[in-house]
């Protein structure tokens, strides 16, 4: 069994600095939101990595009914 990491530094932080940490964590959620927001949904590579996707599951598909028969 793998030993569990102990990832707490021991180092307490104070009000102020929890309320920074918090601050920028709310900031880059911000960030990532605006940036999913303005992406443009079915691009033209979101397209094609679905039709190869598609293509690769019906030949896998032909091959499964290939082995039962």
């Amino acid at each position: 069994m793998p030993a569990i990491a102990n990832l707490r530094s021991g180092v307490r932080m104070d009000d102020g600095e929890i309320n920074s940490a918090l601050d920028r964590a709310e900031r880059a959620l911000q960030r990532i939101e605006r940036a999913l927001a303005s992406r443009r949904p079915g691009t033209g590579r979101d397209d094609e990595l679905r039709a190869k996707v598609r293509e690769v599951v019906e030949e896998l598909d032909e091959l499964i009914r290939e082995a039962a028969a």
